[in-house]
């Protein structure tokens, strides 16, 4: 079996079949030692799932390994679907942890409207039709039942219709199929749009007509809401002034809990109590008043029994008293009538009052919520600008951190260049010097010579010349000092600073003594004898002494 198999092979396993919960708690231990085995973790996540759903089941056991809690696996659950990318289980188990944790009390009403509604928001986002596997009609209920609760009914109406889509009439979805549909009955109900009411009320009745399961508990589910529905419609239809068709229904109804419920438990009392709520009107519109009392009096002994134990909400029989005061005017018993008047009138004004404690806690809550709500998106806000300022810090860090490695590697280049030049014109000035060097030494050798044809009278006048010739010629020299600023860079500059009044013979004598030239050197080089050398040198000295 491959993996996207033992996938799909857990999500359409009928758990609900399995009534034993020691061969349920069995069964999945099985299938998660499978998928751990092969580190199947797309089907570790659906088990993750389950194992919540079912994990409330009396005497169930956790597999061993797991955390044993619906919290903890719900976590797990969202925590590898997180690791492993796979987003719509991540948002599942999100909102289906939020859930848990608000029915186990164990956050506030204000934070669980808010976590849910951002998962449900996400979820939307990523598009509901990828959680199909995961009962997303059932999120989409529990969530609009609190908006209901909260009295936000046109909120709660537009995650009903989202659900609707999502609903399936079957055996294992038929619970929250008849759930969400009969919110929806009633949402159009209160808005007195019976036409839409009823369609929602015949798709329940449908349903539960065509519902069929061996199971005894399902067989009574359905048996009750097939007679709730019935009841329903003839109330819609007395609503919208059928009273004949209206009869029809409410009789059904009230035969179906006769003849299909037990009358001795107390839920059958209440849906008995609640038919004959619709049924009396309707007797009462046709006039078949030999009819009615007979089910007041009914109606009167299942409020005698079930009212001492609480088991009848408190102002369901405000509706019998007006009943019951209608039915004795009709007949001439008017003090019978005036007495359940004012019975009812008292238990409306209660109603009236708890209506508006309700209506005000509502407010309060809804305050409440968007307080927190509004709190929650002020912490986004100021995390997110935190989020920005950070990243903008980084960016400008990483801007500064570039130019400054850019500006390096520039200067890098830079500094290697002026290295280059700098060694170029060392070795070229080197190669001057020596060969200024190598003149000089050869125009000593011809004085020398010189000297000694002048000392036998055999002085020849090229000779003379070529003696007196200066090494260093205007060109020559102008190559040479550009040389000698590139290895001694400023020198020059600031020599003529500190002595502005120099002459460039003298500046010129200076930068050959830089060279370490013998002053006969420097005197061949210029073409000058060595006391002008000299000579130069002593109004040197002087000159920088005065100026020192």
């Amino acid at each position: 079996m491959s993996a996207a198999q033992r996938y799909r092979y857990v999500h359409d396993y009928p758990f609900w079949k399995v009534a034993n919960v020691n061969q349920l708690s069995s069964l999945l231990a099985q299938m998660v030692e499978v998928a751990d085995s092969k580190k199947d973790y797309h089907t570790q996540i659906a088990l993750s799932y389950y194992l919540a759903l079912i994990g409330n089941n009396v005497g169930f056991k956790f597999p061993k390994g797991k955390p044993a809690s619906i919290f903890g696996e719900l976590e797990e659950m969202q925590k590898i679907a997180i690791q492993q990318g796979y987003e719509a289980e991540a948002l599942i188990a999100a909102a289906s942890l939020t859930n848990s944790l608000y029915l186990g009390q164990r956050i506030s009403s204000e934070q669980y409207y808010v976590d849910i509604q951002t998962s449900l928001e996400q979820l939307q986002e990523l598009g509901f039709e990828k959680c199909r596997d995961y009962n997303i009609a059932s999120i989409l209920f529990d969530f609009s039942k609190s908006l209901w609760d909260l009295g936000d009914f046109d909120k709660a109406y537009l995650y009903l219709r989202i659900a609707e889509r999502y609903i399936e009439p079957t055996i294992e979805g038929g619970f929250h199929y008849t759930q969400v549909l009969s919110y929806l009955q009633t949402y159009w109900k209160n808005k007195k749009e019976y036409s839409k009411s009823m369609i929602y009320a015949k798709r329940i009745l449908a349903f539960h007509q065509n519902f069929h399961s061996d199971i005894p508990e399902h067989k009574y589910w359905s048996e009750f809401w097939l007679n709730f529905a019935s009841i329903d419609i003839a109330s819609l239809l007395l609503d919208q002034g059928k009273i004949k068709e209206g009869e029809i229904y409410a009789s059904k109804g009230f035969q179906l809990i006769k003849s299909r419920l037990s009358l001795d438990t107390v839920v059958s009392k209440q849906a008995e109590f609640d038919a004959l709520m619709v049924l009396i009107p309707v007797k009462l519109k046709l006039k078949k008043i030999n009819e009615v009392a007979p089910l007041l009096k009914l109606a009167n002994n299942i409020k005698t029994s079930l009212e001492p134990n609480g088991k009848l909400d408190y102002f369901k029989p405000l509706r019998l008293y007006k009943y019951s005061s209608e039915y004795y005017e009709k007949v001439g018993g008017y003090a019978e009538a005036l007495r359940y008047t004012h019975l009812a009138q008292m238990l409306q004004d209660s109603l009236n009052r708890r209506n508006d404690a309700q209506k005000l806690s509502q407010m309060q809550l809804r305050y409440e919520v968007e307080k927190y709500a509004n709190h929650v998106k002020a912490i986004e806000s100021e995390k997110q600008l935190q989020k920005y300022l950070r990243n903008a810090i980084i960016l400008i860090l990483l801007l500064v951190l570039g130019l400054v490695y850019v500006n390096h590697q520039r200067l890098r280049h830079k500094h290697r260049e002026q290295e280059s030049e700098l060694e170029t014109a060392q070795k070229e000035l080197a190669w001057q010097t020596n060969h200024f060097r190598n003149m000089s030494e050869l125009i000593e050798n011809l004085r020398q010579e010189n000297e000694k044809l002048n000392a036998s009278d055999n002085q020849h006048e090229h000779f003379e010349k070529l003696i007196s010739s200066t090494i260093l010629t205007d060109e020559g020299w102008t190559n040479f000092k550009r040389m000698f600023e590139k290895v001694h860079p400023g020198y020059m500059q600031s020599v003529k600073e500190k002595y502005p009044d120099l002459t460039n013979a003298e500046l010129r004598l200076l930068m050959l003594e830089k060279l370490d030239l013998s002053t006969q050197e420097m005197a061949n080089m210029i073409g000058v004898n060595k006391n002008t050398i000299h000579q130069t040198r002593l109004r040197l000295r002087k000159k920088t002494l005065d100026r020192n």
